[in-house]
């Protein structure tokens, strides 16, 4: 356990300033990303029917 434990510490202290800059890139795209609406089909058509203008927004990842 001795062992691990040092390696682990080891491993850190050499790659602080890569895992700082990781650890604030993952802080900023949780902080600023936009989560997404989770919208039953009912409340989707309720919202396209209503009369004011809709954006709708479609992406595939393929």
């Amino acid at each position: 356990m001795t062992a691990f434990r040092t390696m682990l510490y080891d491993l850190v202290r050499q790659n602080w300033a890569l895992l700082l800059v990781l650890g604030l890139l993952i802080g900023a795209w949780l902080l600023l990303r936009t989560p997404a609406d989770n919208l039953s089909l009912e409340t989707f058509q309720a919202e396209v029917r209503s009369g004011r203008p809709v954006v709708v927004e479609l992406f595939s990842n393929t």
